[in-house]
């Protein structure tokens, strides 16, 4: 694809919404898909697989959402529940001029594209929940006990492998302590986090207290939803998938449509292998 043909632009932030977003896609792209990152993330998380994506499917555009607290975002009057957070993407989207035909959200994201899908139960739209459960739990896993090893370190550091290595002792990987170490800002005192992480813990609980199943059952007729399973990740329990599975045999009339796609992977499959994501948003994006 030439340059002229590629623009990413990005959406200033407004008064109605907390969130902000940058446009990836090609000039003829005409349908619209807006990208919503995990906890401590943000919008550019997927930019490789955006940029893949719109080179393989140029009918359509990406928008790399910074949600509130996170990113270039605002953080907005509060932490924030799913459903204020998915309410952001219809402010924004009113803004902005866009409605999106396919919202897609990574672990704590894509909670959030099932609470934006529950609130657009009347139109048609495809919900892509990669690597996340609709289903309410204990709090566990990788992202629960970042908050434990980040909150044990020092609230500055005087250089950001320091940061790096603190959370490496903490029993992370290193590509995943260079990750989090992108929300350190260097400012006179050292390197420190952009990242209220007492708010963090609030949208986690919120996360984990929440079940959206039915979102997917029964849920709207109009809607396509597809949950990406990483096979290396715990994060979708063998419950949840023989449920799903349950639903993508035995489609009803009136209820959403679901469809279960396992990948081999990670956690973090989008970054440690975006051509599986793109691979597979290339054939179904859209219906």
């Amino acid at each position: 694809m030439t340059g002229a043909a590629f623009k990413d632009t990005v959406s200033v932030m407004t008064s109605r919404s907390p969130m902000v977003a940058r446009r990836v896609g090609a000039e003829s792209g005409t349908r619209q898909l807006l990208m919503l990152h995990g906890i401590y993330g943000r919008g550019r998380n997927w930019l490789a697989v955006a940029r893949l994506l719109v080179e393989r499917r140029p009918d359509w555009s990406c928008w790399l959402a910074d949600m509130r607290h996170h990113g270039d975002a605002h953080p907005g009057p509060e932490a924030g529940t799913l459903d204020a957070l998915a309410g952001d993407i219809e402010s924004w989207g009113v803004e902005q001029g866009v409605q999106p035909d396919a919202v897609l959200g990574h672990s704590f994201g894509g909670k959030v594209a099932l609470a934006h899908a529950a609130r657009q139960s009347t139109r048609t739209l495809q919900t892509w929940v990669i690597d996340s459960t609709p289903e309410a739990k204990s709090p566990s896993g990788s992202a629960w006990e970042m908050l434990g090893i980040v909150r044990a370190l020092p609230a500055t550091f005087p250089s950001r492998q320091a940061a790096i290595t603190g959370i490496e002792a903490g029993g992370f990987s290193t590509g995943v302590a260079q990750w989090m170490s992108t929300n350190l800002v260097h400012d006179p005192d050292g390197f420190r986090w952009r990242l209220d992480f007492d708010v963090m813990e609030r949208l986690l609980h919120e996360f984990f207290q929440t079940s959206l199943w039915h979102v997917l059952d029964p849920g709207a007729a109009r809607h396509d939803i597809h949950v990406l399973k990483a096979t290396e990740s715990s994060v979708i329990s063998p419950a949840v998938v023989a449920r799903l599975v349950e639903l993508q045999a035995h489609p009803r009339a009136g209820a959403a449509h679901v469809h279960l796609h396992q990948r081999e992977g990670g956690h973090w499959i989008h970054a440690e292998s975006p051509e599986v994501v793109v691979e597979l948003l290339a054939e179904w994006l859209g219906w």
